[in-house]
């Protein structure tokens, strides 16, 4: 807040600056400001999403967000009752860092569920677009991560990756 009204001072005084001429004569300008400064939104990782040991044979690993252990958790935090955007990527490549071979990707299919309320067992599973949804009335928005990834042809080792959310007031 500081930072803008300072920024909005130094602004003032170039354009009154500007305004003087030469020969000593002034010209008058109006200049109206208007600045809206909202709350920030604060997301906190409770949980990691942990994929764990893979079983051999095993070709699929599905986390469902609204039941498994291993689901990830998140918390955004902001203005009690606000509207928000909430955006995730549908997919993202987990890459296993100790191999050689650059078709060593995992394609994992991200499933989120979201509640207003800490209960993941009512929590919604919500689509990747730029869905409108609503902080609960004390400024919260639970999210749980899981998902889904085919291991059929995946080589040894451990993969990694992240999930990126992004929150914007609406």
């Amino acid at each position: 807040m500081r930072k803008l009204l300072g920024l909005l001072f130094i602004l003032l005084w170039a354009i009154s600056a500007q305004a003087q001429t030469d020969e000593g004569s002034s010209k008058s300008i109006n200049i109206t400001i208007n600045a809206t400064v909202v709350q920030r939104i604060e997301m906190r990782t409770i949980r990691d999403m942990n994929i764990g040991n893979v079983q051999p044979g095993q070709k699929t690993i599905n986390i469902d967000p609204t039941t498994a252990s291993d689901a990830g958790k998140m918390i955004a935090s902001g203005r009690p009752n606000a509207r928000i955007r909430l955006s995730f990527p549908q997919s993202w490549d987990l890459s296993n860092p100790k191999s050689n071979n650059p078709a060593s990707l995992l394609s994992f299919n991200y499933k989120v569920a979201g509640n207003t309320v800490n209960d993941r067992a009512t929590a919604e599973i919500l689509e990747p677009d730029n869905r409108s949804i609503q902080f609960s009335k004390e400024g919260t928005y639970y999210l749980w991560i899981g998902g889904t990834v085919d291991i059929a042809n995946a080589e040894p080792g451990q993969y990694k990756g992240q999930f990126t959310v992004e929150i914007e007031y609406l």
